[in-house]
């Protein structure tokens, strides 16, 4: 009898080893991508057209190293175009301030002040107007950084952005454009100046910068600058697109939105709630942009915050549903980095300056260098809080995995199509580290890691892939002839290959703007644990079940 008790024990003991083991792995890191549900598509990520061309010394020597990195390195794609309110003025006052004429406190107080070019908001005198601020960052910044884009096979979006900070004003001088005939007439004076000087015109109108900087400016003015505006605008050709309201408290742009849209005729014209992270900025107000966005089909974009960083970015993407994100300018002169220009730029010595990547840059990087203009958003989901992704399809195919990482550590990525897959990673320790490239085969799962907290990207390559229809402004990559049979040379021979096919049109969710934020809020990103329950655990349950009655019977004889 005391043979059977052991024997019984010891198979007891090797059915615990066995659940424990299956409990260890369950606990193992998922990520898991989902195609078929798709969320926001990518406008640009924006840069404020503001490199130091007239402030810095060495400008002429740093410039194109500028440009190519970042347009070449960081992937910058949309630029924001400043025109000051001051340009409607009797005085060139940008001019006598370049030729030393007034000082800059003379410069700064005058600026944003207004001088009507005449009675008649609908008669445009051309003497009234002087655009040569506008001009110097157009030639010295927009058209470069175009030729780039256009190179890099993108074109460049121009967000023509009305700056008029009113409270700068020195006493006593006007400011008329609170009139909203006479903002249109303003902004239609400016876009005609540079459709006719440049062959540009504006992809969007941003209706004003950060109103709460302007005491006349309120969220009904704003939505009767927009419908004054776009009437100008479309009897002169043009397809007006409006970004507002751009406030700098996240709260404020919150109500200012609220007022803005019950201007009758406002909301069509309305591209994208625009809004800064300098105060207000919670998890609160940030559900909130993104569920106005929803209600009114209007895409949200956070378009300034001096010291963004990578994890401010991954949030306004996830929660917000943010199309298009700005740190603030290209590059500028000066000591230390606070997140204010992309690259910073070294100029004690103009004539070798030094042209630095940014300490928050290298991790914005992960994100912009690889998730292209009009790349859509889908779904992605971890099984824990440490590894958090975001997906995307390009518009040529390609995946983009994002995983904020806050610790070090593996993880498990399911879901990719088959295909070349480089994988890149930034820690505050290492930038752009490079991992040797992956050839999968669909819906392979791979085990990845990341040594501390940072920023992993995991991309697509093209290498004479052909592109299939997938979605609506969407298409999936179909790896060329040969590329299968080198994934599956490296594969198990044994293991056997199921290919799933891409999904069509109709079997694609696209889940309306409030679906998908009720769908991100409820999921949290998160996948439930694995329950790992196969035929193994279920034979071992079993086999508890039989021995635990062994052992009964056993000690009763």
């Amino acid at each position: 009898m005391t043979e059977y008790f052991l024997f019984g024990l010891f198979i007891i003991e090797r059915l615990v080893l066995g659940l424990l083991f299956f409990t260890l792995d369950s606990d193992e890191v998922v990520i898991e991508i989902d195609p078929t549900i798709q969320y926001q598509t990518i406008a640009g990520w924006e840069a404020t057209a503001q490199a130091g061309q007239t402030e810095c010394d060495g400008f002429q020597n740093y410039k194109d190293e500028l440009f190519d990195l970042a347009v070449g390195d960081l992937g910058i794609n949309r630029l924001r175009l400043q025109v000051k309110s001051g340009a409607e003025n009797q005085r060139d006052y940008w001019s006598d301030y370049q030729a030393e004429i007034i000082d800059h406190p003379m410069w700064r107080g005058v600026r944003y002040s207004t001088v009507n070019d005449n009675d008649n908001p609908l008669e445009l005198n051309w003497d009234g107007f002087h655009f040569s601020e506008l001009d110097e960052a157009v030639e010295n910044v927009v058209l470069p950084i175009r030729g780039r884009v256009e190179a890099n096979g993108e074109r460049l979006f121009i967000n023509l952005t009305y700056v008029a900070f009113t409270k700068q004003n020195l006493p006593g001088l006007e400011y008329h454009h609170k009139d909203p005939q006479e903002y249109a007439e303003f902004i239609l004076a400016a876009s005609l100046h540079l459709k006719e000087e440049y062959g540009l015109v504006p992809d969007a109108w941003e209706v004003i910068l950060e109103p709460d900087n302007a005491s006349e400016w309120d969220g009904e003015l704003i939505g009767n600058a927009i419908i004054a505006a776009a009437e100008r605008l479309e009897t002169n050709g043009f397809e007006p697109t409006f970004v507002a309201p751009s406030n700098a408290d996240m709260g404020s742009a919150i109500r200012y939105f609220d007022k803005m849209i019950k201007v009758p005729g406002a909301a069509q014209y309305l591209g994208e709630f625009s809004y800064h992270r300098y105060s207000g900025a919670s998890a609160e107000n940030l559900h909130a942009i993104a569920e106005r966005g929803a209600l009114h089909q209007i895409d949200t974009a956070m378009l300034e915050h001096i010291g963004g960083d990578y994890r401010e970015l991954h949030e306004d993407l996830r929660d917000g549903s943010n199309v298009s994100w700005q740190q603030f300018t290209l590059g500028y002169c000066g000591e230390g980095d606070d997140g204010g220009a992309y690259f910073p730029v070294d100029t004690q010595d103009p004539e070798n300056p030094r042209v630095q990547i940014g300490e928050r840059t290298r991790f914005l990087r992960q994100y912009f260098k690889f998730i292209r203009r009009y790349a859509v958003r889908i779904e992605a989901q971890s099984s824990s809080k440490v590894f958090d992704p975001l997906a995307f399809i390009n518009p040529d195919g390609s995946y983009v995995i994002i995983v904020l990482a806050d610790s070090g550590g593996a993880f498990e990525l399911r879901g990719l199509p088959g295909g070349k897959y480089g994988l890149k990673y930034t820690t505050s320790s290492e930038f752009d580290i490079d991992q040797p490239d992956m050839l999968l085969i669909d819906n392979q799962s791979i085990r990845l890691s990341i040594p501390e907290a940072g920023v992993l990207t995991v991309y697509g390559k093209k290498s004479g892939g052909r592109i299939l229809p997938f979605a609506p402004e969407t298409q999936v990559y179909l790896p060329a002839v040969g590329e299968h049979q080198e994934a599956l040379e490296m594969t198990d021979p044994a293991t056997t290959i199921q290919r799933t096919p891409l999904p069509t049109v109709s079997e694609v969710h696209h889940p309306s703007r409030l679906e998908a934020i009720k769908i991100q809020n409820s999921a949290g990103q998160r996948l439930p644990r694995r329950n790992v329950v196969s035929a193994g655990m279920v034979a071992l349950i079993i086999c508890a079940g039989l021995a635990a009655a062994f052992l009964v019977k056993s000690w009763r004889k």
